[in-house]
């Protein structure tokens, strides 16, 4: 057998297998489906495509949504050797299904596949063809009001055995399948008039993550453990490091602050990406563009309601900062924005067992309309963010079997 290398390429100079759209075994829901209790809310189709280190990327398949197997020791289940994506299907006015940017999604999956000794390499282009005729198929299950999505969910897991010390740390097999829900983060959705917003628990009991570990990748491990430490009455957590306690993340979502800086400029402050514990959001990163091109002079802010005079800045502020900013004035807002939740405004704190009311503030609104407007196709930015989904009607069975190969 010819040795391989971790980057998937073989010492003789071949490679691998990649993921080809064009090998798509596509099996449609039989007459006499019926979705089980409980479970209407998910998409009916679901996509596979396996892995392993002998041959590759494996045939895509799209099938009806069905449970997975795996080995008692495969690596997902032993040592948590998985990592995903959130990603949105919105439907426009006009009918059309749009996804918001999936090729940064996909970026990002590659690189917490790495962080993981998973398969991290594949072309975009190819896997979003496969993303495309998902959601064709699932498009009568699309809404279309304001607010409403279809929840996309890419998972790469490791299935082949992980239990006990390995030759190396990549996995032998692998799958990357993908399955759809509806509207995760509807309730979390508005930013509207009047709107006071959700309450956050700063908190000091749990770590989240630290500098040198895994908070900047979108890892499995990173959230199921995190969940106990969610407070009745609070719609998440605020995530404190450092002695000085230093914010990152809220839930799961990255958070903005905004201040009057002492020249009168509104700074939007948001924590950096330097140190590795922030995941670097692709909501959060669209929305500082847009803001330092407003700032800047290059491109004005789609919708009305911002000021010219801000500016971004990426940088560690702690909780005694936001308090003493609350009390001197300079403090004019909060926000929170992610996948699930797009923008939504933070209008309370408690920290150290006391209460702190976050001012509101109207340009969160106009941000949240801003991208919810691209996301569902009603604005265009100019840098082709929203993605068309084609139509597809398949006939039948696409493609052919492959024959399966057990990786050594």
């Amino acid at each position: 057998m010819t040795a391989t290398k971790p980057n998937g390429t073989y010492t003789n100079g071949h490679t691998r297998s990649p993921i080809q759209a064009s090998n798509l075994f596509f099996t449609p829901l039989p007459p006499t489906h019926v979705v089980p209790p409980g479970k209407e809310s998910h998409g009916r189709y679901m996509l596979t495509i396996p892995w392993n280190r002998v041959s590759g990327w494996g045939q895509p398949k799209i099938g009806p949504r069905q449970d997975l197997t795996f080995d008692p020791l495969a690596g997902v289940l032993q040592y948590a050797v998985t990592c995903f994506e959130g990603m949105k299907c919105y439907k426009s006015d006009q009918g059309d299904l749009r996804l918001f940017r999936p090729k940064k999604n996909f970026d990002r999956l590659k690189r917490s596949a790495g962080r993981l000794g998973l398969p991290n390499e594949w072309d975009n282009d190819e896997l979003l063809e496969l993303f495309a005729k998902l959601m064709a198929l699932e498009q009568p299950l699309v809404p279309s009001t304001d607010g409403s999505n279809l929840y996309i969910r890419p998972t790469l897991l490791e299935t082949s055995e992980g239990f006990g010390i390995k030759e190396d740390a990549f996995a032998a097999e692998a799958l990357l399948y993908v399955v759809t829900t509806l509207n995760l983060g509807l309730g979390l959705y508005p930013s509207s008039e009047g709107d006071k917003g959700i309450k956050l628990d700063a908190c000091k009991e749990y770590i989240r993550a630290w500098p040198g570990g895994t908070g900047s990748y979108k890892l499995g491990a990173n959230y199921g453990t995190v969940n106990i430490s969610k407070k009745p009455g609070y719609a998440m957590s605020l995530w404190l490091h450092g002695k000085e306690d230093f914010i990152s993340e809220a839930g799961a979502m990255n958070v903005f602050i905004i201040k009057e800086a002492p020249d009168g400029y509104l700074e939007f402050i948001t924590m950096p990406l330097s140190n590795g514990i922030v995941l670097p959001g692709i909501t959060r990163e669209s929305i500082i563009e847009l803001l330092q091109d407003h700032a800047s002079g290059k491109q004005a802010f789609p919708l009305e309601g911002v000021p010219q005079k801000i500016r971004v800045v990426e940088r560690d502020l702690s909780m005694p900062e936001i308090i003493k900013g609350l009390e001197d004035g300079t403090m004019k807002g909060m926000f929170g924005c992610g996948t699930g939740v797009v923008v939504v405004t933070v209008g309370e704190i408690q920290y150290q067992s006391q209460t702190y009311k976050i001012p509101s503030n109207p340009i969160i609104k106009v941000l949240r309309d801003t991208m919810t407007g691209i996301q569902r196709g009603k604005i265009d930015e100019g840098r082709s963010w929203s993605f068309k989904v084609p139509e597809w009607n398949p006939q039948g069975k696409d493609g052919e079997e492959e024959e399966h190969v057990t990786a050594a």
